[in-house]
């Protein structure tokens, strides 16, 4: 996945209008999220925390809804 894609799907993610929708794109796009992926959900998370601390939280939340889900990529 290239960085691009990353912050494409990243954004798709957190504009899921309801946790089923986010549970269903987690489904459909997790074959797909790599270490690419992860580093840059990361830079993002890290990056917003003191521009828009709201949206890194979400960020750092929506990590910690996927990290567990890696290790079955």
């Amino acid at each position: 996945m290239t960085r691009d894609e990353s912050v494409a799907l990243i954004k798709k993610l957190l504009l899921a209008e309801s946790q089923q929708e986010l549970q269903r794109l987690i489904a459909l796009h997790l074959p797909e999220m790599d270490s690419t992926f992860f580093g840059v959900l990361a830079q993002a998370a890290e990056a917003e925390s003191t521009r828009n601390p709201a949206l890194a939280a979400r960020l750092a939340s929506l990590a910690q809804t996927l990290l567990p889900l890696r290790t079955l990529i």
